[in-house]
């Protein structure tokens, strides 16, 4: 999450917000498209899984799954929204422009990862 600026476009800050070591429970305050969030790591299974909660408008999930496969490793994200108030009804309309824009970010993320 720290490094979330450095592969993703939309995120203009990362903050670890407790205390390390980095593990389920680790709270983090990030910067994306304007909004802030509010982030905890509810799973921590390394190296296969890791999930964040985030509250800010909307709520999200984020979960990542890490398979290895031959000298490297698969990412799979799986992303729930939920959207509150007067976001729920323009957000059906946004959901899949941000989905579209996923692919890209993991591609920096890969990029970042490779060099």
């Amino acid at each position: 999450m720290r490094k979330e600026t450095q592969w993703n476009s939309r995120v203009t800050s990362a903050e670890l917000r407790s205390a390390e070591p980095i593990e389920a429970g680790t709270r983090f305050a990030i910067v994306n498209g304007g909004t802030t969030y509010e982030v905890t790591i509810t799973t921590y299974d390394r190296p296969s899984r890791l999930v964040f909660e985030a509250s800010g408008n909307p709520d999200l999930t984020i979960a990542y799954t890490f398979t290895p496969v031959g000298e490297g490793t698969d990412l799979e994200c799986d992303l729930e929204f939920r959207p509150r108030g007067a976001l729920k009804v323009p957000f059906r309309l946004l959901a899949p422009v941000i989905r579209r824009d996923v692919p890209r970010q993991y591609a920096s993320l890969k990029a970042l990862c490779e060099g």
